[in-house]
């Protein structure tokens, strides 16, 4: 399956660390504009979108849209990919395809409309198998229509525009990638290819295989390191085993929180401990422990790795 291909295709922009906080502002942003949207992408320079649509021949398809809704990655988006892995992409027509189909939704959504949804929305693509994921945060304690930060697939989405009245823009800032919602991408094949090793062996304990429940929970796991296990003093390892269970509650909080959606102050973790998060410049803490390697979508959520082991 092609899509098993790019798995790799946002890694070097999924590790970037924490931006400072960016809330949208739909009403500078949302303008009424009669200019159709491959215009309107010129004009915001995003031209390596533009020549991929092109490529794809997708960009007749956009003007033939009687409504729509499409999340354009920044020229510097397409940049954080791998260069040789943009070149395999460039390649092969159909993977090239179904990437920039990923990015467009068939019915609009207004600004309005995004800032009405309560946290978490699944949205068909015109890719045709696999949704996107649409998070809402609003300000620690604000009402539910103002202070948000709105995220597809964990992108920052940083700007919109109104397209003579029949689609929106959503300006993002990474390339989305359909591989992170396949049904099969769950978190232990996220924990498997990113190298969580001692982790895994937490599952293999309590016989947790990769194949997800219809009624699971979303929900955000801060993964230690094989490093941070390491650094434990000697037989802790070895005691944490004989507990599996109680090791992993220790780390997982419900809802889907990529970097973006984290505000300072304690969070309830599975386990009753409430611990502590913080939001720096430049990054997060979870406990004692920095976070090292955030936003590994996984179709149950988010995976954040950490430098320390959560022990309570």
């Amino acid at each position: 399956m092609k899509l098993l291909i790019i798995s790799v295709l946002l890694t070097a922009a999924s590790a970037q660390i924490f931006n400072s906080t960016n809330y949208l502002n739909y009403n500078s942003s949302s303008e009424d504009n009669c200019e159709n949207v491959l215009t309107v992408l010129k004009n915001r320079g995003l031209t390596t979108l533009l020549g991929l649509l092109a490529k794809t021949e997708l960009d007749s398809v956009l003007g033939g849209l009687d409504g729509f809704t499409i999340f354009a990655p920044t020229n510097e988006a397409f940049e954080a990919i791998d260069s040789k892995v943009f070149q395999m992409i460039l390649g092969s027509p159909d993977l090239l395809n179904q990437i920039i189909l990923y990015h467009v939704v068939p019915p609009k959504m207004s600004p309005t409309w995004i800032s009405a949804l309560l946290f978490e929305y699944y949205l068909p693509t015109l890719q045709g198998e696999i949704p996107l994921r649409l998070n809402v945060y609003r300000k620690k304690g604000s009402s539910i229509v103002s202070g948000e930060i709105v995220t597809v697939n964990g992108a920052l989405i940083f700007d919109s525009l109104q397209v003579c009245n029949n689609g929106y823009v959503y300006f993002i800032e990474k390339v989305l990638n359909p591989r992170d919602l396949a049904p099969d991408n769950t978190q232990i094949e996220v924990l498997k290819n990113n190298g969580f090793t001692t982790l895994l062996k937490f599952y293999e304990i309590l016989g947790l295989t990769p194949e997800v429940n219809i009624f699971f929970r979303y929900e955000t796991l801060f993964a230690p390191t094989d490093e941070a296990f390491a650094a434990l003093p000697p037989g802790t390892l070895e005691s944490l085993f004989a507990n599996p269970r109680a090791l992993l509650r220790n780390h997982f909080i419900s809802g889907t929180f990529y970097k973006y959606g984290l505000v300072s102050g304690p969070v309830p973790t599975y386990s009753g401990l409430n611990v502590e998060v913080e939001v720096i410049p430049g990054g997060a803490i979870f406990g004692n422990a920095n976070v090292v390697l955030p936003d590994l979508t996984t179709v149950e959520g988010v995976i954040h790795g950490i430098d320390a082991v959560i022990l309570g």
